[in-house]
């Protein structure tokens, strides 16, 4: 059952993160032309898109593991937490680096 909740806690934080970029950690940190970058090539956005799959995926797999009569598979959001925080990791630095033409 927390899988549901997580993944639903998941679902809102891409909803706050896509309106309120700030929420994002070491955001407010950066300087007016990384910003701007983040910006421009949709980092909010790309951070609400994994956040949300996140959530579904908690969600589903909580369903899945009912429906096959696995209950460890409702333990599948802590691999959905890991894999989803290394992704944003990675490719959120790329949108901050990357220049905008």
């Amino acid at each position: 059952m927390e899988s549901i909740y997580i993944g639903s806690l998941f679902i809102v934080l891409g909803i706050l993160i896509k309106f309120f970029p700030g929420l994002l950690a070491g955001y407010n940190n950066l300087s007016n032309r990384e910003k701007e970058n983040a910006e421009t090539n949709g980092l909010p956005t790309f951070s609400a898109i994994v956040f949300g799959a996140m959530g579904l995926i908690s969600i589903s797999g909580y369903f899945i593991g009912i429906w096959l009569d696995r209950p460890s598979l409702s333990n599948l959001w802590v691999l959905v937490t890991i894999l989803g925080m290394i992704v944003l990791i990675v490719f959120g630095n790329m949108l901050v680096n990357r220049r905008t033409r």
